[in-house]
């Protein structure tokens, strides 16, 4: 995390952790401005978040096309199945579905799996937030979902 007045992130502690690892690194921030874009590769990310609900389509083609041209990775997060379809059409992405909702803070699995089960397409498809045991990751595998993006549950130690 970098984003600094909500998360109390940083720039700095993702530098920080490059020093320590090959291997790859997420820039989870709320990239609204190119310049951010830059800004990750130069601070040592491989990847960066685009959240589909606050961006327009044209910056998310935008945003997708100038981290291709500097071998940034992107990882689009979307919440619905509105937001799954204006982002189908990119295939060197990885799709991130957010568990919570953002009005309410509510958590529901089920999310994931609802837009797992009517997506065809062949990016990674990633299952985000709400994400607390083992019981958690065998239902999300056992409905297709192989990949997850744990935050919170790790950091506070009560995973597993």
């Amino acid at each position: 995390l970098t984003e600094e007045d909500f998360f109390q992130g940083s720039n700095k502690v993702l530098q920080e952790v490059r020093k320590f690892t090959s291997l790859p690194i997420l820039r989870k921030d709320f990239i609204i401005d190119d310049y951010q874009i830059y800004e990750s590769r130069l601070i040592g990310a491989d990847c960066i978040l685009l959240i589909t609900s606050i961006l327009s389509d044209m910056q998310i083609e935008e945003y997708v096309s100038k981290a291709e041209a500097i071998n940034l990775d992107v990882l689009i997060e979307v919440h619905d199945e509105e937001e799954l379809a204006r982002i189908s059409k990119f295939q060197n992405v990885l799709i991130g579905v957010n568990n919570r909702n953002l009005k309410t803070f509510e958590v529901d699995l089920t999310n994931a799996v609802r837009l797992r089960k009517n997506y065809d397409g062949n990016q990674i498809f990633i299952a985000e937030s709400g994400i607390k045991s083992r019981a958690d990751i065998e239902y999300l595998v056992s409905n297709d979902i192989n990949v997850f993006l744990i935050g919170e549950s790790l950091m506070r130690g009560n995973f597993f």
